[in-house]
């Protein structure tokens, strides 16, 4: 047995290489295995040495220059705040989570573990799919083990926000799985999972979150399916569910978005809230007040709690750690400086991917990007794990094949 330390580095990066599958399988499902894994990978990662190597297979790839700035501004915003210790690295610790997409890039580099990560993510999706309806027709009792509180009572693995998170993103992989097989039984399959994941994305979760992810991945979905006659198609589906919701005032979406229309309709500014919708809309005023006080470089990285509490100190407002918006999450701590980077990320992965090769890569990139920017209106997307994860995950998993054409040398 060959025992030298390059053998050694070998086996490592092969381990880290199934850890990086194997997280795929866990996003849609386990917290706890999620951060088990990502410091196996970056152990193994580690072990693995031959950095110079690793970073020169990855180098040309488009997404790892924003990623890294984006970043270094967070390390920057640590040297300007005046945040608590425990905030600002807290706020570091997440940011921490874009230095996985040079080095997930670099074990996503060989098609043959691309296609194995896609699959595990996808078989995850559609096992959280078949056990939500099982708890929705009461076929499966909800187990300990299962995610079940009385708001998110069909949501085995996650929250609602999260988990019509991943549905509204899933039924998007699905789509665009059943228009690239070539077997007809692997097309209905993926089609009957698209559906099922859109269906309880609108009827059986009620994550409103999910309602706006879907809707916009849908009408993209159309529009790379048929073009413009994808937008009318688009339209007159929007249309015609929002003619069936409003004819069943009884359904989960009905009682949702009335809800939420008749909690616009009574927020006030400056009045302390007791609603979703309202603490949102209390939360943004405020964000937007502390962004007008410091806008180049805000409150510093981890500034947004103490900076948020003081604005709202003796208002009786709630003093929010989370505006549940992204682009005011990191415009308030990093200014508008932070944002750009934010902005100049997403425009180089929504650009790049028109480049991707084949006809799933591209598609499913673009669709990462749109289910960020759309989720970022409403959740600290790039703050919360799951999300968060995911979006570092895909983009490292999509963008992989610039760098397939750049091997490591042999060692």
């Amino acid at each position: 047995m060959d025992w030298s330390y390059r053998a050694i580095g070998r086996g490592a990066d092969t381990g880290a290489g199934w850890a990086a599958v194997a997280l795929g399988c866990s996003l849609p499902i386990s917290t706890a295995l999620d951060e088990i894994l990502l410091v196996l990978i970056l152990a193994l990662w580690l072990a693995g040495g031959r950095f110079r190597e690793k970073l020169a297979a990855v180098g040309d790839n488009p997404i790892v220059v924003p990623g890294l700035l984006l970043f270094g501004m967070y390390i920057v915003g640590l040297l300007y705040g005046d945040a608590a210790p425990r905030e600002a690295l807290g706020s570091l610790s997440k940011a921490a989570n874009l230095l996985y997409i040079p080095i997930l890039l670099f074990f996503f580099r060989e098609e043959r573990t691309r296609r194995r990560a896609l699959a595990g993510f996808l078989a995850a999706l559609a096992l959280t799919i078949v056990i939500s309806y099982l708890l929705r027709v009461g076929v499966m009792p909800p187990l300990a083990v299962f995610h079940i509180t009385p708001e998110d009572a069909y949501t085995p693995f996650k929250h609602r926000i999260t988990h019509g998170f991943l549905m509204a993103y899933g039924a998007f992989l699905f789509g665009l799985e059943a228009r690239r097989q070539e077997r007809r039984s692997l097309r209905i399959i993926a089609a009957v999972l698209a559906l099922a994941a859109l269906a309880n994305v609108l009827f059986v979760v009620s994550g409103r979150t999910g309602y706006v992810v879907a809707l916009v991945l849908g009408f993209y979905f159309l529009l790379c399916q048929w073009r413009w006659r994808g937008v009318a198609a688009a339209l007159l589906l929007a249309a015609v569910l929002g003619g069936a919701i409003s004819l069943m005032p009884s359904s989960v979406p009905h009682r949702r978005i009335s809800q939420m229309a008749d909690e616009m309709t009574n927020w006030r500014p400056g009045r302390p809230e007791a609603t979703s919708v309202g603490y949102r809309l209390e939360y943004w005023r405020n964000s937007l007040r502390l962004i007008a006080e410091r806008p180049l470089l805000g409150v510093g990285t981890g500034g947004f709690k103490g900076a948020y509490a003081a604005a709202v100190r003796g208002t009786g407002m709630d003093p929010s750690e989370n505006p549940h918006n992204e682009y005011l999450m990191v415009t308030v701590q990093l200014g508008l400086a932070g944002l750009a980077l934010l902005m100049w990320l997403f425009f180089v992965q929504w650009r790049r991917a028109a480049l991707l090769p084949g006809g799933f890569a591209g598609p499913a990139a673009r669709g990462l990007v749109l289910l960020i920017l759309a989720a970022s209106m409403v959740t600290s997307t790039l703050i919360d794990h799951t999300e968060g994860l995911v979006y570092v995950w895909m983009s490292a998993l999509l963008f992989a094949e610039w760098s397939e054409r750049c091997p490591c040398p042999s060692s």
